[in-house]
């Protein structure tokens, strides 16, 4: 599994991230947090409050505007969690990876 994890490049995107599960008791949970790195396999979320190793996910993740882009868009990514890093001494970080199932490409609207 890691070296299927290390083929894909990984790019640094640090943007807010929605993100929802359904926990072992059956229950809808949303969290937030903020992408750390993309690539085309998988994402991982900064975020204190994470969903279990395992888990299906599913993400929202805004793309900034670049190039002058003429509208906003946004990854919804599905995916199932890899592993889970929770940092005890303060360095390093806490979140999740996923290992993306599917993802698509959207035009932000204002609902979202």
């Amino acid at each position: 599994m890691d070296s299927q994890r290390r083929k894909a490049m990984r790019f640094p995107l640090d943007v807010p991230v929605v993100f929802w599960w359904i926990d072992a008791t059956g229950v809808y949970q949303l969290g937030e947090g903020r992408s750390y790195d993309v690539s085309e396999s998988g994402v991982f979320v900064c975020a204190r409050a994470c969903p279990p190793a395992g888990a299906q996910v599913g993400l929202k993740i805004p793309i900034p505007e670049i190039f002058d882009a003429p509208r906003a868009l946004r990854m919804e990514v599905a995916g199932r969690v890899l592993r889970v890093e929770q940092v005890r001494s303060g360095e390093g970080r806490d979140g999740f990876a996923i290992l993306s199932d599917q993802a698509i490409l959207r035009e932000n609207d204002k609902s979202n």
